[in-house]
């Protein structure tokens, strides 16, 4: 069984969804296509957990200080209960009062519960076991590499150019992180629109790199996540050789960045 095998849709009605996080869950359970999305969201979106120990002035909302202990709620099986948002821990009425929880970015909150098994929206429509292993792929950016593969067969066109309008900011911040990675020797920017597809033409980053590129595939597009639109998608390829999205890039483009 695939780690998204786990991915389950229950047959009560919910009120799903309230959040883009949501909605990308709704989108990773029935396309293949869609799992990068809602896993760069799960990272930078913020989760809830439900915390022990409280008392009737320590209801709702808790925010974690630094060095503060927090000890996080479990289930009888051992996995640890996260939501999506405050109403996700309500659906079905198994849990009904008001309970004390903590808001954290997912990429902290599974950095600092390694080896841990969490199930996200245990009580709701839609539904994700997320065990150690996936976690770990998660946060290496290896998971990248086997959800973010574009396949094009032999007789597909594509159109490729350069964008009308210049996303400056977004090519900065990549380039910023790009000088702390020292795989990546330059990157260059483009727009690439398949020749059949209805779709819109939507950014390509290619990277001329050194070695294994799962981490910075996924650091690149977890950055990326945060600055494009809702409905954006956005492309992370390596330049390789004998290939012709690689010789445009070379041969027809300057990079955007390159390694002093």
């Amino acid at each position: 069984m695939g780690i998204f095998d786990l991915f389950k849709k229950k047959t009560t009605e919910s009120t799903f969804p309230e959040n883009e996080l949501e909605e990308s869950l709704i989108r990773a359970s029935l396309d293949i296509s869609s799992r990068n999305e809602f896993y760069r969201k799960l990272l930078w979106n913020e989760l809830i957990v439900l915390t022990n120990g409280h008392s009737e002035s320590e209801e709702g909302r808790k925010t974690l200080e630094k060095d503060t202990e927090v000890q996080l709620v479990t289930l009888e099986n051992g996995q640890i209960p996260v939501f999506t948002s405050t109403n996700r821990i309500f659906d079905k009425g198994v849990i009904k009062e008001q309970v004390p929880f903590m808001t954290m970015k997912g990429q902290d909150l599974f950095g600092f519960t390694k080896g841990a098994t969490f199930i996200l929206n245990p009580y709701s429509d839609y539904g994700k076991e997320l065990i150690p292993k996936e976690i770990e792929s998660l946060l290496n950016g290896s998971i990248f590499e086997k959800t973010n593969q574009m396949v094009i067969t032999e007789n597909t066109e594509v159109q490729i150019g350069q964008p009308l309008k210049y996303p400056t900011e977004l090519v900065k911040a990549l380039s910023n992180l790009f000088v702390k990675v020292p795989l990546v020797k330059s990157a260059y920017l483009a727009t690439i629109k398949m020749d059949k597809s209805e779709k819109p033409p939507h950014l390509i980053i290619a990277m001329d790199a050194e070695g294994n590129m799962s981490s910075v595939f996924g650091k690149a597009g977890a950055l990326a996540e945060q600055m494009i639109g809702k409905d954006e998608i956005i492309d992370f390829v390596k330049i390789e050789d004998n290939n012709e999205i690689s010789n445009y890039f070379i041969n027809q483009t300057e990079p955007f960045y390159k390694r002093k």
